[in-house]
């Protein structure tokens, strides 16, 4: 399977170095399900979000943060500051606006995933126009009235 676009060009975060990468030479984030042997994605992988959340880990890399995050998200995530994807180091962030197919090539969009998977209900089902990226300093775990958690941005 070909990459969508020439990874060689973007310069790789120390970071992201560490990580996996699958068989077209993807680094896989940190949260991303494996099955099969395989990453898919399109999941995330709910035990390795929740920890990520409790110890303040980078959603790419899994590192711990520092005392500044970056939050990845369309309009509507960054106009109320909530977001599904868990915070990154900035680099990590800025690396993932380059080389996610999803993040930055505008004809990719959602797929569907395997039967048992769950989407979040506040994912749209259109890709965003657009994507930003905030830098805060702090974010809190919420409830939102259908029950799902979000990370509200400081």
């Amino acid at each position: 399977m070909k990459t969508w676009k020439d990874l060689s060009l973007i310069s790789v975060p120390a970071r992201v170095k560490s990580l996996r990468v699958d068989e077209r030479g993807y680094p896989v984030p940190h949260t991303v399900q494996w099955v099969e042997g395989k990453p898919d994605f399109r999941v995330i992988d709910p035990q390795k979000w929740a920890k990520a959340v409790q110890l303040r880990c980078c959603g790419m890399c899994g590192e711990p943060l520092g005392a500044r995050m970056a939050f990845v998200g369309g309009p509507l995530s960054m106009r109320n500051r909530m977001f599904y994807d868990l915070p990154m180091h900035r680099d990590c962030a800025t690396y993932a606006l380059q080389v996610c197919p999803f993040l930055a090539a505008p004809k990719f969009g959602y797929s569907s995933v395997g039967q048992g998977v769950t989407v979040h209900s506040g994912v749209l089902a259109e890709r965003p126009s657009r994507f930003g990226l905030g830098i805060t300093r702090s974010f809190e775990v919420m409830r939102i009235p259908r029950g799902e958690v979000v990370l509200h941005a400081g």
